[in-house]
Formats: structure tokens, C-alpha cells, sequence
């Protein structure tokens, strides 16, 4: 198995005759990279809707406590 870990292990860092990038060469399976990466996507997604109802409820706690302070000051 070829390990390269950075352009140093290659002489003059420049494309080497013979050498050509595979699974086996940088370890990387696939077929569950694709999933990993629709995990994260999802996860993703997930945080910014979450995010998204916390900034909307903080923003009506926010008018509530404005609304109640305009009432308190009116005579």
C-alpha cells in the first residue's frame, strides 16, 4: 500500500509515472464517504431549523417583554 501523508514524500511534489489515486491508496471507502457527507447535511439542516425556532421564540419572549414595559409606562 502507497502512504503519501504530504507533498514532501514526493520528489519535486510532481505527478509520478504509474502512480494513480484509489481506495486502497488513500483509504478512503466510498461508499461511506456518500453517506457520511448526507449525515452531515442532515445534521446540518437540523441545527439551522433548530437555530431558527430559538431565534423566533427568543423574539416573541423579546416583544412580550417590550409590549408589557409600553404598557406599564402609559398612564
Amino acid at each position: 500500500m502507497l502512504t503519501i501523508k504530504t507533498s514532501a514524500h514526493v520528489p519535486a511534489n510532481r505527478h509520478r509515472r504509474n502512480f494513480h489515486s484509489s481506495v486502497v491508496s488513500t483509504g478512503a471507502p466510498l461508499a461511506r464517504v456518500g453517506g457520511l457527507r448526507q449525515l452531515a447535511e442532515w445534521l446540518r439542516l437540523f441545527d439551522a431549523g433548530s437555530r431558527r425556532l430559538w431565534l423566533e421564540m427568543r423574539w416573541r419572549s423579546h416583544l412580550g417583554r417590550v409590549r408589557f414595559a409600553q404598557g406599564r409606562s402609559r398612564p
